[in-house]
């Protein structure tokens, strides 16, 4: 859930334009490259809403608020304002973390991880080993930038037997998780 605050708080009832007309709001939202408007929410007396995105396929979304003065005058006299927004990414999906073939190297067991998203760039992946504490793991390219990211988990080799649990997070918080049995 997104909230949204496309006003200034109201500061007394009365107060809410130049001449003390009662404002009323409609918000409208489109998908960058888009002409048509769709409208979200109309007739809001409060400038706070919280719009479930989860609603809308994923993208770049720009929304626009029309604040209007209809309920304190006659059609003929009514006031509208809009302002539209700047664009805002909207990502509903988590990250894909798929974990390949454990080798040893050594005294090590290297367990190699692919993590994609569709959307955002991955922005921190983290591993644990049967529930412990997280620890963070480092792209093989030496810095989280894309949405594709490659890593090599190294562990001790009294890691066998254990599960290893693998969490990636994207740029806008969604998190996705991958586990496999260390043998």
């Amino acid at each position: 859930m997104q909230p949204l605050s496309f006003a200034p708080a109201r500061r007394a009832a009365g107060d809410d334009d130049d001449n003390g007309d009662e404002l009323t709001y409609g918000v409208f939202y489109r998908r960058e490259g888009e002409t048509t408007w769709r409208l979200l929410k109309n007739d809001l007396r409060d400038t706070l809403l919280v719009w479930d995105t989860s609603s809308v396929p994923n993208g770049t979304y720009v929304l626009k608020v029309a604040a209007s003065d209809t309920r304190a005058n006659p059609s003929d006299a009514t006031l509208v304002g809009e302002l539209e927004s700047s664009s805002f990414e909207i990502d509903n999906v988590s990250p894909t973390v798929t974990l390949g073939a454990i080798r040893r190297d050594g005294t090590r067991l290297i367990v190699p991880a692919d993590v994609r998203d569709a959307d955002s760039a991955i922005t921190r992946v983290e591993y644990s080993l049967d529930a412990q504490r997280w620890q963070p793991a480092f792209p093989r390219d030496g810095i989280l930038d894309a949405r594709h990211e490659t890593f090599e988990i190294r562990l001790e080799a009294d890691g066998s037997g254990r599960t290893l649990v693998v969490r990636a997070t994207d740029a806008l918080g969604n998190v996705g998780t991958g586990q496999v049995q260390v043998r």
